[in-house]
């Protein structure tokens, strides 16, 4: 990593190391010490250090070890060309129904799959599930040695396995560490390579014969990548057509797409109900929908909702008023795409004059009254 530059200090001729205004002190030469102390020159009525050959060349190794230390990790760090995504074929790994269910089950339920992929659903789930491939392990074979390069995630299917972690500092006897736990049927280990370019945390030893299902870090991230892809394609292409989002360039289209969260209702499944708090603006996706209101003469059916685009609750966003009306999934009930309150002001900032002024056109309770 490049050192940070430093401004000159006032009065002192900076260095081309930017040495002049380092915080670092120096070591005091003794008066036995063999080398020649450095002369100083006088500014004002202080005494200053001269910069000396020894000096710069201590500094020069600072600068070097510096740039030899390797950056943090970060999620995802290995970046993926928009080439490679597009040839990227997807792996399909032979598994029975059973082993399918099994995954699928172990991804939907535990909290650190719901992380990595409580966003996919339908076929970009299975995806996932089908990129997965079974490896028998010997009983005492170590699965994952700590500080190993980390590109891949196991899930147990059968068989237990014993973690062990070492500490800097800290003798066991061992030279795995010290047992952290046990894991069995079903526990998965290694989630920190589909994530992070870091060194494995641990050490994974087999106590039977195992049998796992296995993640490589690649697949897991082509197949985010060719996700995100396709649902951006989705989504802006007919969120390009939506009238009220015709104003949005082409970064806030993207933007957009990038947050909406895609949900489904059953037939004549409320998707908001009347008098409760607006939390969401909706955009009609698939299917049909029909807005309810109701009041003293009973619940009165008011618009329908038939195409694709057609929006519902902005309202209770725009005047932070309670929902005046139940939206409710037509008879083979419908998809919609939505956006929370706050990503609704965020994102959809340059749209919202034009829904103000839409806001009149909605039919009123007492219309259907007389």
């Amino acid at each position: 990593r490049r050192p940070t530059p430093t401004a000159p200090c006032p009065g002192r001729r900076s260095s081309s190391l930017a040495m002049g205004c380092s915080t670092s002190k120096k070591q005091a030469y003794s008066p036995q010490d063999p080398q020649p102390k450095p002369t100083t020159r006088r500014q004002g009525s202080e005494e200053q250090p001269t910069v000396t050959q020894e000096d710069e060349a201590a500094e020069r190794e600072k600068v070097k070890a510096q740039q030899g230390r390797a950056r943090r990790a970060g999620v995802a760090a290995e970046s993926v060309d928009q080439s490679t995504i597009k040839d990227y074929v997807k792996p399909v790994h032979p598994k029975d129904d059973a082993q399918k269910q099994r995954l699928l089950t172990t991804l939907k339920s535990d909290e650190k799959m719901k992380v990595l992929f409580g966003h996919l659903e339908g076929e970009r789930l299975m995806d996932v599930v089908n990129a997965f491939y079974t490896q028998e392990i010997a009983k005492g074979d170590n699965i994952i040695r700590q500080g190993d390069p980390g590109d891949k995630l196991y899930i147990v299917e059968d068989g237990s396995v014993d973690v062990f972690v070492k500490r800097v500092g800290v003798e066991t006897g061992d030279a795995r560490g010290t047992k952290a736990v046990t894991l069995g049927s079903g526990a998965l280990f290694g989630e920190l390579a589909l994530l992070y370019n870091a060194p494995r945390a641990a050490t994974v030893v087999a106590t039977s014969g195992v049998k796992a299902f296995v993640l490589n870090a690649i697949d897991f991230k082509m197949l985010l990548a060719q996700s995100s892809q396709a649902q951006y394609a989705q989504y802006e292409g007919w969120l390009k057509e939506v009238d009220i989002l015709k104003s949005l360039n082409q970064y806030e289209l993207s933007r957009l797409a990038d947050i909406l969260e895609s949900e489904s209702f059953d037939a004549g499944e409320d998707i908001v109900k009347q008098g409760e708090p607006g939390e969401k603006f909706y955009i009609l996706e698939d299917g049909t929908a029909t807005a309810f209101i109701s009041g003293d003469g009973g619940e009165k059916e008011v618009l329908k909702y038939e195409k694709q685009g057609s929006y519902f609750g902005e309202i209770a966003l725009l005047k932070d008023e309670p929902r005046k009306a139940t939206i409710r999934a037509g008879s083979e009930g419908c998809e919609v795409v939505s956006l929370s309150k706050e990503n609704f002001v965020a994102v959809l900032g340059p749209c919202t004059d034009i829904l103000k002024r839409h806001v009149d056109q909605y039919p009123q309770y007492a219309d259907f009254l007389k």
